[in-house]
């Protein structure tokens, strides 16, 4: 543990690097630039609502195979590798 207070007091004794000092200028600098990019319109968003809905419109209209429902019985095969019998105990 001493070693870590060690090391700990080497850091906090070192001086500061030289890049600190130009820090917020660099910040406001790279907020300056992504407040300057073009955001997207309303119309943009407009039209991929629009798109997903038409997708979603054609996914429902388009008829596909059904697979047949199956009825469970307590005394099914499958349902001995149900989780509940394989967490407990035997």
């Amino acid at each position: 543990m001493d070693d870590l207070n060690q090391m700990l007091a080497r850091l906090r004794d070192a001086p500061l690097p030289a890049a600190l000092a130009t820090i917020d200028s660099a910040v406001m600098a790279e907020l300056a630039r992504i407040q300057a990019t073009p955001a997207l319109r309303a119309g943009t968003f407009g039209a991929v609502a629009a798109l997903a809905l038409v997708f979603g419109i054609a996914g429902s209209v388009v008829q596909t195979d059904r697979a047949a429902a199956t009825t469970l019985s307590p005394f099914d095969a499958r349902l001995a590798l149900a989780p509940s019998t394989l967490l407990g105990g035997e």
